[in-house]
C-alpha cells in the first residue's frame, strides 16, 4: 500500500453505492429478468446476483451469449428504461448510512460516490433517500474510460475533490471496489456481512474489512468518535 499510509490520515472517502450504502439487489435482478423474459430468454437470478457490480453489457453478454453486440446493447437500453421506472420500489437504504455520512462530514472529510451504474438512477436514489447533500462528487462508471477494477473512477474522484488518491479511502462490498482502490494507490475498506463474502474479500487484501457500516468510523477515527 505504500509507506506510512493510514486510514486515520484520510482526507476523502469514496463509496460504492449498490450493496454498500443501498440495497438494490432485488431491483437490479428484477430488471434483468424482465428484459430477458421480454425476449423469451431465461434468467438465472443467482448468476445475476453474483455479477452485480459488473457493467450491464458484460452481464448481458454472459446471460445472452448468442446475441449480437447490437442486440446486447438494446438489452442494456431496455434495462435502463425499466430500471429507472421501477428501481425505487425494491431499493432500500442501509440502516447506518445517514448516521455514518453525517459523522464523516462533521469530521471534515470529503465524500464521493463511485458507482458502476449509469447516472440517472444514481441521482434519483440519492435524492429519494435524502443523502445527496452529503456528497461532494458523484461519478459513474460510464463517465470514465474503464470500469472497475480499473482505477479510473477513483482517480477521477480524487482529481475532482483535489485530494491525493493516497489520501482517499475506497469503501465497497465487492472485490472490484477493492481492486480499483488499490490500483489507484488508495486505502480500502471492504464491507462484508457474511463469511463467504469475507473470504472473497480477504483474497484481494483490502486495508480493512468490516461487517457493517457502523464500524467504518472506528476504523477511521479510532475511539475518538
Amino acid at each position: 500500500m505504500g509507506v506510512n499510509l493510514r486510514l486515520q490520515d484520510a482526507k476523502a472517502v469514496l463509496f460504492d453505492l449498490d450493496g454498500t450504502l443501498l440495497d438494490s439487489s432485488r431491483a437490479i435482478t428484477d430488471a434483468v429478468e424482465n428484459v430477458l423474459k421480454s425476449r423469451g430468454l431465461e434468467c438465472d437470478r443467482a448468476k445475476v446476483a453474483e455479477m452485480t457490480g459488473n457493467p450491464l453489457e458484460n452481464i448481458f453478454a454472459v446471460l445472452a451469449s448468442d446475441l449480437s453486440t447490437e442486440e446486447l446493447w438494446q438489452l442494456v437500453l431496455d434495462y435502463r428504461k425499466y430500471y429507472m421506472a421501477h428501481h425505487l420500489e425494491h431499493t432500500t437504504i442501509q440502516p447506518s448510512t445517514k448516521m455514518l455520512l453525517a459523522k464523516l462530514k462533521t469530521r471534515g472529510l470529503k465524500l464521493g460516490i463511485i458507482t458502476g451504474k449509469y447516472r440517472e438512477p444514481v441521482i434519483d436514489a440519492l435524492s429519494h433517500f435524502g443523502i445527496s447533500e452529503f456528497f461532494d462528487t458523484v461519478i459513474t462508471g460510464y463517465e470514465v474510460r474503464n470500469h472497475k477494477p480499473a482505477p479510473d473512477i477513483v482517480l477521477e474522484a480524487a482529481k475532482r475533490l483535489r485530494v491525493n488518491p493516497k489520501q482517499c479511502v475506497v469503501v465497497g462490498d465487492s472485490p472490484l471496489d477493492v481492486e480499483a482502490g488499490k490500483r489507484a494507490g488508495s486505502l480500502t475498506i471492504a464491507v462484508s456481512s457474511n463469511p463467504r463474502s469475507r473470504r472473497q474479500m480477504g483474497k484481494v487484501k483490502p486495508t480493512a474489512i468490516v461487517t457493517d457500516l457502523e464500524a467504518i468510523s472506528e476504523k477511521l477515527f479510532g475511539n475518538s468518535i
